[in-house]
């Protein structure tokens, strides 16, 4: 069947499959597990806009309004792509029902365009290629642990991580073969970019993995592909300047818990959620969705008939993909005693992360061998397939939460009060990881404190106003006063108008020295000087690719 129309075909079924992954989001608790933390984020990164502070990085209302910093620690893009939806009037669970709706889409489209890249030199048929690469993408959208991360997890961060990964792999690609084809220059800066803004975690590991590939191919490194890489590379750090620098600028100045390796890895839970064999080819119920699809079992088995009819031109890249996916399979089952690896590694928080860069690697290798297999790979053969693998995820729905959302968004906005009977997660403030290591150690006078300035000599104050990150108030006397915000760099504090220094109380606090018998004090978040200076250079940088390609398209022209 020859297809005319291929930009519409590819865009139907990519939506279609992605509608049918998105079905139990309609009934789905958007609040479970993660869920409620990313609509607590949201309405405090709106609220916070609304405020006057654009690039949100402390939450007021969180942390009974001593605020509470996601987007200083936390990857910044699912906190404002989801927002796009609230200008159309969509409540904030709906909001990320839309984004887990566009995310599948995303993943899909960007596979497509990297497996069509990898097939563009290879003797094979056009339709063919193209049925293979629509085949990866479905394979994609539909990993298991994809559908895990939506549904069971409501891990929005990690969903969005997924986009990127076959945008990275796309640059390096080509940038390793641009003597087989032309390559647009910035792939990799726009895949690193989306996925440092996507979730850091992932970025990490990415680039280990992504280190290992350039190490396997050395003998294809030349100047061009060198000055590529580097250029693509600071690049992409330049453009994510504003949020990197501050991150690495709040850890050099004060301890946070996330940083705390003690808080964020959890031996117990590690060995807990590990996968055993069993769980690889069959879903247990109350556990995630780790198993990986027939079809894609089947088309790995492939492997040994596609190579030894050397049906793969790039056996390297080949194998090497194969490989990673095993082993990033195997490194989450449970006879590897990944709780013992290195503290690095393991602040990964969870082995079974690694599946999604299995299930990348795997449904690029399983779709090209089935593509491979039959001497005429058609449309309909590879639509039987793809709904194959629509029908055999329909089981997981099984382990999704329908209950209804257990709070309602109205009593969110104001943000949920930690108090006395709060666990060790909260609603908007996680597992407390972001908080200084003071104050998480001091959550009870976190319960129990008054939102007000507390003088530690005595001192009287008066005219106090607070609204949101800004506070102002007058005091008679001297001495040090802890103010009602949590210790996070970028609060500016003015007595009689000058710029004061700030330091962390014994209680994880924002404390000041006042030396004036009689002051006026102001609090006003404006951000770090570094933190300003990252903005710049961000904008800069993002600013200087518009204008490198109106040049390169105007000569064109010429």
């Amino acid at each position: 069947m020859k297809l005319k129309n291929k930009n519409t075909i590819t865009f139907i079924i990519i939506l279609i499959v992605s509608l049918f992954v998105a079905i139990p989001s309609i009934k789905m608790n958007i609040q479970y597990d993660d869920g409620i933390q990313h609509v607590c984020r949201l309405i405090g990164t709106e609220r916070s806009i609304k405020e006057g502070n654009i690039f949100s990085t402390i939450i007021s209302n969180l942390c009974n309004n001593f605020g509470y910093s996601w987007n200083l620690f936390y990857s910044p893009l699912t906190a404002y792509l989801p927002l796009i939806f609230r200008i159309f009037g969509f409540s904030y669970g709906n909001c990320l029902r839309l984004f887990l709706l566009f995310c599948s889409i995303a993943s899909g489209y960007s596979m497509y365009f990297f497996v069509k890249k990898i097939l563009q030199k290879k003797d094979i048929d056009n339709d063919k290629k193209y049925y293979i690469a629509l085949l990866a993408a479905s394979f994609y959208i539909c990993a298991p642990y994809r559908i895990s991360d939506m549904y069971i997890r409501v891990a929005i961060a990690e969903v969005a991580s997924f986009i990127f990964i076959p945008i990275i792999w796309n640059g390096i690609y080509s940038i390793f073969n641009y003597k087989e084809f032309t390559s647009r220059k910035y792939v990799l800066c726009f895949g690193i970019v989306g996925l440092m803004l996507s979730h850091t975690l992932i970025t990490f590991y990415m680039a280990i993995i992504c280190a290992i590939y350039v190490i396997c191919n050395y003998k294809k490194i030349d100047k061009h592909v060198i000055i590529q890489l580097v250029k693509n590379i600071l690049l992409a750090l330049a453009i994510t300047a504003f949020y990197w620098i501050p991150l690495v600028e709040s850890k050099l100045l004060c301890d946070y818990e996330v940083f705390n390796q003690s808080h964020m890895v959890r031996e117990n839970v590690l060995v807990k959620l590990k996968v055993n064999l069993i769980e690889l080819i069959w879903l247990k119920d109350d556990r995630m969705a780790y198993f990986l699809e027939i079809p894609l079992l089947l088309g790995i088995m492939l492997t040994i008939n596609i190579v030894k009819k050397k049906k793969i031109q790039d056996l390297q890249s080949y194998f090497f993909f194969l490989i990673t996916g095993i082993i990033c399979v195997i490194l989450t089952m449970d006879f590897i005693p990944f709780e013992k690896f290195p503290s690095f590694m393991k602040m990964m928080q969870f082995s079974f992360r690694l599946l999604e860069f299995s299930s990348f690697f795997l449904s690029v290798i399983a779709a090209i061998n089935i593509g491979l297999f039959f001497k005429e790979f058609t449309f309909a053969k590879m639509l039987i397939i793809v709904l194959v693998i629509m029908d055999l995820i329909i089981p997981i729905s099984k382990n999704i939460d329908y209950q209804n959302g257990y709070i309602s968004e109205n009593d969110l906005i104001q943000g949920v009060r930690v108090t006395s009977s709060t666990g060790r997660v909260h609603a908007g403030c996680a597992s407390f990881e972001y908080l200084p290591s003071k104050a998480f150690n001091n959550r009870k006078y976190i319960e129990d404190r008054e939102d007000v300035p507390i003088a530690y000599n005595n001192q009287t104050i008066s005219n106090y106003e607070k609204n949101g990150l800004t506070m102002k108030f007058t005091m008679e006397g001297t001495g040090e006063v802890e103010l009602p915000y949590i210790y996070y760099i970028g609060y500016c504090v003015r007595v009689n108008g000058v710029k004061v220094k700030t330091k962390e109380s014994d209680n994880g606090f924002i404390k000041i020295n006042v030396t004036e018998e009689k002051s006026s004090v102001t609090v006003d978040y404006e951000g770090s000087t570094l933190m300003k200076i990252s903005l710049i250079i961000s904008i800069i940088s993002l600013l200087s690719i518009f204008v490198k390609k109106i040049i390169d398209l105007r000569q064109k022209k010429d």
